[in-house]
């Protein structure tokens, strides 16, 4: 058919449609792709690791709190915390060799990691004391507070803000552990004072390791690596000043073991945790140390016959909500900000 001339009285071209393979054409690069699913053997690895580390975590706080139960180990804090950072160090350098190879060694500078070093033992200690002076449900609770502390860090020294949305679950979460720590202060205030120091210390430890990271340009494992062996090192000086040698002839058997158990628990939640965030998204890590939370605070609260009251029981569904929401508030900016 012929091809109609443009008209002079309109604006626009009058002229028949005809087949086009353009749409077709377009560059790959333009079609979103839908994502491939994952082979059922990656998935099975993942959830391995996801377990393990669920495993790991309850295994490393109730054979910590069983450790620091004995008399003789309950001041020896440093020197648990230093078999705890060299079995780390041992597991992440055979993760490195063969045939695992899960991440590439590197060497820093030594004086460039003394700062962080010094950060990571200090909120390492700090936590197992608020395990020692706790029981395992307020010690676990109390960790929700990290996150405010973390938002409210942020914005003195950098200026950095939050939705409304994410401060009222901030908000949310201070109050519910307020619950909490109101009824545990009238029995154990030095144990409330030692739980806020851990989670302070803790919260600056996440601001300044993340910076690190960025600053070294290496992954959380390498840094990890080049920590432990360091921060042994770093407290060697202050043990005989804070710990007191155990005699470890009068020490029970089974406590021995789970002296050892803990150091390994310790590694491979370690090990697992930085797996699982490279082989998964935030989010589902982030749902999964949520979960953790929950199963801790039953178990701990079942394995010492505690029952709480209305006011505890509305404290927590307020510290982990606000905490769940959150999480998933920050992710979903995180995402779209990628966008």
């Amino acid at each position: 058919m012929a091809e109609k001339r443009p008209s002079t009285d309109g604006l626009v071209d009058n002229v028949d449609p005809r087949e086009s393979n353009e749409i077709q054409e377009l560059p790959q690069y333009e079609k979103e792709a839908d994502p491939a699913p994952l082979p059922f053997k990656e998935k099975l690895i993942t959830g391995f690791w996801i377990l393990l580390n669920t495993v790991s975590t309850l295994g490393l706080i109730f054979l910590s709190k069983r450790v620091f139960s004995d008399g003789q180990l309950h001041s020896c804090q440093l020197m648990v915390v230093m078999w705890h950072f060299t079995a780390t160090g041992l597991v992440l350098f055979v993760s490195t060799r063969g045939p695992f190879r899960a991440f590439k060694a590197i060497r820093l500078n030594p004086w460039d990691m003394l700062p962080v070093c010094a950060f990571f033992a200090g909120y390492v200690v700090l936590g197992n004391l608020s395990l020692t002076y706790n029981s395992i449900g307020f010690y676990q609770l109390s960790k929700v507070m990290t996150t405010p502390c973390v938002v409210l860090i942020n914005f003195v020294l950098f200026r950095k803000t939050v939705t409304r949305y994410m401060l009222a679950a901030i908000l949310a979460t201070c109050i519910g552990v307020s619950f909490t720590i109101n009824e545990a202060a009238k029995t154990q205030l030095f144990g409330v004072i030692i739980a806020t120091l851990a989670f302070c210390s803790t919260a600056l430890y996440q601001i300044w390791i993340g910076k690190k990271i960025e600053d070294f340009a290496v992954s959380a494992p390498q840094l990890l690596l080049n920590q432990a062996p360091i921060s042994v090192l770093l407290l060697i000086p202050f043990v005989p000043f804070f710990d007191k040698v155990p005699d470890l002839s009068l020490v029970p058997t089974n406590i021995m073991y789970s002296v050892l158990a803990s150091g390994i628990m310790a590694s491979l939640y370690n090990l697992s945790q930085f797996l699982i965030i490279g082989r998964t998204s935030a989010l589902t890590f982030n749902i999964m140390s949520h979960l953790k939370t929950i199963c801790i605070l039953s178990i701990g609260w079942y394995s010492e016959g505690k029952i709480l009251s209305t006011k505890e029981w509305c404290g927590v569904l307020l510290a982990l909500g606000g905490g769940w929401v959150y999480s998933h508030l920050a992710l979903k900016a995180k995402q779209q900000a990628r966008k």
